[in-house]
């Protein structure tokens, strides 16, 4: 009999587990390949002429089912554990196969069968899915490190690539071995209690900097999942992803953001002092010989009065700016209407305008919102052409979160300014005709952003400006 080629492209211990546990109880209909990225699953795919394909979600990619369509149209997207939120929209008309169901086990088995029997049924000589050479060809086409350890947490399986983080010749005498020996005792005891957490919880999981015996020194985020063999035995298996570029570049990253705001903060700080200076000089010369100026010196010193003003406002924002998601970090509740009503007792003019609110009652993070709301209706009032006039707040649920409408009958915005609007230093017009930093919904971006949402012109919209809000439902207090 022919054999299925099957490939499952992963990167959960727990999805891999189940899908061979599935695949032992369908029999010997097929052959099973692993692969833990997309790029090395389309070269796989294509190597082994793979007659199924089954993509972990949190892998899918839309633009590689084009090329795997070349290969073979029996593609199914499988929902992996629930710290993944499944997206099946994202996958289009393709199949999908729940890995989260209680009875996620007998599903996919009968979904394995149900497949396989569609290849043709005719001798070969391909081994079972468990003979110990396909068991080694699995095992070796992981890219990760990989190891199995019996209840004496001594390793039993490994991979060459786990193996090759020993020397010669220990390596040979890893097998067998705990290995606790060749480890700092502090990194040896991490070790086993988080081999001990796998056997009593079923998983655990790490990311731990681990000095090797062959002298590197490597980031690993390590899963360890327990099993049970046909024999009734326990073990654990492991795999561990080198995540060291991934920390690094995290650590440079954090790093980084920790000297932009120290800069940020002691700049506006340092700048303030002598601006202060600077204004109180001209509030005091405006004061004492302001009427003595002639015409064109009036107009000078006006000027300077606000363009130091202007000054003072922009490194505000700055600070704003740079501070905003450490001022985000401690949320505090409040309701949408409530946050209005105080944005508007605080913004010049608010009291020409007529502001409704239409739908659910909305509960948000209040001084998220309030930064949003206050620049969103702060540009309304400001660049309307009337100087009166009505703000609509449109609220909208559905499934993944609320859409939150910010809709003005004033003189619109350009299409051509769409995306240019939300970059920082940038205003529609000149400074001197409307005072602005140019920092307001670069601001209002950068907030919803921190809780993966987002902010657009509407550019269908006429008679006026409309941004529509996105607000995720995982980010709202229920």
């Amino acid at each position: 009999m022919v054999k299925s080629n099957i490939l499952f492209i992963s990167d959960s211990v727990e999805c891999i587990e189940l899908f061979i546990h599935a695949m032992k109880d369908c029999g010997d209909k097929q052959k099973l390949y692993l692969s833990s990225s997309m790029a090395d699953g389309l070269k796989k795919a294509e190597h082994i002429s793979a007659d199924f394909v089954f993509i972990n979600n949190t892998l899918f990619k839309a633009e590689a089912i084009e090329a795997l369509l070349t290969i073979t149209s029996n593609i199914y997207i499988a929902f992996g554990t629930e710290k993944y939120r499944p997206d099946r929209q994202a996958c289009g008309e393709l199949s999908t196969i729940d890995l989260n169901r209680p009875d996620a086990h007998d599903v996919l088995a009968k979904n394995l069968n149900t497949v396989c029997s569609q290849a043709a049924d005719i001798d070969g000589g391909q081994h079972s899915l468990f003979d110990a050479e396909f068991l080694d060809l699995v095992i070796e086409s992981v890219p990760n490190y990989l190891f199995v350890k019996d209840t004496q947490f001594r390793i039993v399986r490994a991979n060459q690539t786990f193996l090759s983080l020993y020397p010669e010749p220990y390596r040979d005498k890893v097998i067998g071995s705990t290995t606790i020996e060749d480890y700092d005792p502090d990194e040896a005891k991490e070790f086993l209690e988080k081999d001990r957490e796998a056997f009593a919880c079923g998983y655990s999981e790490t990311v731990e900097r681990i000095q090797f015996p062959n002298g590197d020194s490597r980031i690993l985020f390590t899963q360890k999942k327990k099993f049970t063999d046909e024999h009734a035995q326990d073990y654990i298996l492991g795999i561990a992803t080198d995540v060291t570029e991934r920390e690094d570049l995290i650590k440079k990253l954090t790093k980084s953001n920790q000297d932009l705001e120290r800069f940020a903060y002691s700049a506006s700080h340092d700048l303030k002092s002598p601006l202060n200076a600077i204004k109180n000089l001209v509030s005091w010369i405006e004061e004492d010989y302001f009427d003595a100026f002639p015409e064109g010196a009036k107009e000078n010193f006006n000027l300077i009065k606000n363009r130091s003003i202007r000054m003072a406002t922009l490194l505000d924002d700055l600070l704003a700016y740079s501070r905003v998601q450490k001022c985000l970090e401690d949320e505090e509740w409040g309701y949408l209407d409530v946050v209005v009503d105080s944005v508007l007792s605080v913004i010049e003019q608010s009291d020409k305008f007529t502001i409704k609110i239409v739908g659910p009652r909305l509960k948000l993070p209040r001084v998220a919102f309030q930064i949003v709301a206050m620049n969103l209706i702060g540009n309304a009032i400001k660049h309307h052409h009337k100087g009166h006039g009505e703000i609509t707040i449109w609220i909208e649920a559905n499934q993944k979160g609320h859409q939150i409408s910010f809709i003005d009958d004033g003189p619109g915005i350009p299409i051509t300014y769409s995306k240019k609007i939300f970059e920082m230093f940038q205003t529609l017009q000149s400074r001197d005709v409307i005072e602005g930093s140019g920092m307001g919904l670069a601001l209002a971006k950068k907030v919803l952003e921190y809780y993966e949402g987002s902010i657009e012109l509407n550019t269908t919209h006429q008679n006026g400006a409309r941004f529509d809000v996105f607000w995720p439902a995982s980010n709202r207090k229920t």
